[in-house]
Formats: structure tokens, C-alpha cells, sequence
């Protein structure tokens, strides 16, 4: 006669304790995390946007010819290229341009980063997350982007301007360009 030894197994309940326990902890991880990400976000987009206006104003005083910097006004991307008509009229630019090819910068800004040109805007039309880091595919028109800066040959930029970054869940920050200068500073709000 075979003796059968009790084996000692978990029940549904205590399964369905330890599963909820685990789903709790995961959800506050998750809330922690997103908030952590946030300026990063913003500091990634201010970076991005530093370095389109060094290389229009470099690609400006290489090329002998100004560049502009113009944002989409939902002001969440924003494109570069020489401040030529026929840089503005079409993706592309002109085929047989005698400066040769200029550079055309087309990027936006990561998801749930929004900005505002010399204080326009409000921090009240934040997006929420989340939301694609790509360009808008639309044909390129004045009516599509707002001139923002002109680097001129000469190193310089017609104006001051300045750009006030936001994102939830992070500082806002602006970033002021010395038109004169070209010198960019940083400043949080």
C-alpha cells in the first residue's frame, strides 16, 4: 500500500494577492519613472534647439548668405534652411542654386515638448503624453512656419529672441539668443 505525502500548494487567493501586490508596485514605478523623464525631455530639446541655431548661423557664414529659423506655430518643431524664397516654397529647395545646396534642417521636439516664440503662448496647451517625435509631414509654406531668427553672413542674427521650453512635470526653461553676439544662454523660469 503506497502512502501519499500532502504537498503544501498555494491557493487562488494568495496567487491573486501576490499578482495585485505586483501590479501596485509596477504602477507607482511607472508614475515615478515619467516624472523622472521630464527634463530630460525638455533639456534634449533645448540641446536640439542650440544646435539648429549653431548651424545655421555657421552654415550662414560659410555660405556667405543668411539662413532662417522658423517654427511650426503649434510650436512643437522646427526647420532651418538658407532665407531663400525657394527654400520656403518646397521641401527640397532649388535644384540649381549658384550658392549651392543649403542646408534644410527639418526635427521635432520629443513628445509632450512644447515651445513659445518672445513669450507667446501659455503653458496651458500642454499635449499630454504621449505623441510622436517626427516632423508633421506637410508641404513647406509661409503659412506652415513663422520666421523666427535670420543668421546673417556676417555672424550675426537681425534680433534678440527668446524661446520658453515646456513640458509637464518639468521646469520651464528659456533660452535667449544675442542677436548681435549670437551668444545663447539658458534660463529657468
Amino acid at each position: 500500500m503506497k502512502k501519499y505525502s500532502r504537498r503544501r500548494g498555494t491557493t487562488l487567493l494568495e496567487v491573486v494577492l501576490v499578482v495585485a501586490i505586483i501590479v501596485i508596485i509596477s504602477g507607482v514605478g511607472v508614475v515615478s519613472l515619467g516624472s523622472m523623464y521630464a527634463p530630460y525631455k525638455l533639456n534634449g530639446a533645448i540641446d536640439s534647439v542650440r544646435s539648429a541655431w549653431a548651424d545655421a548661423r555657421a552654415r550662414a557664414i560659410e555660405e556667405g548668405r543668411p539662413y532662417r529659423f522658423a517654427v511650426e506655430p503649434s510650436g512643437s518643431s522646427f526647420r532651418v534652411a538658407p532665407d531663400q524664397a525657394e527654400y520656403w516654397e518646397g521641401n527640397d529647395g532649388p535644384s540649381d542654386d549658384p550658392n549651392g545646396k543649403g542646408l534644410i534642417l527639418e526635427q521635432s521636439l520629443p513628445s509632450g515638448v512644447r515651445f513659445t516664440v518672445n513669450g507667446d503662448g501659455s503653458s496651458s496647451n500642454l499635449p499630454d503624453e504621449p505623441g510622436p517625435d517626427v516632423v508633421t509631414e506637410k508641404p513647406v509654406t509661409a503659412t506652415n512656419w513663422e520666421t523666427t531668427i535670420i543668421f546673417l553672413p556676417d555672424g550675426t542674427a537681425r534680433e534678440d529672441v527668446r524661446v520658453t521650453f515646456r513640458v509637464r512635470g518639468a521646469r520651464t526653461t528659456s533660452i535667449q539668443l544675442r542677436g548681435l553676439t549670437g551668444n545663447v544662454s539658458v534660463h529657468p523660469e
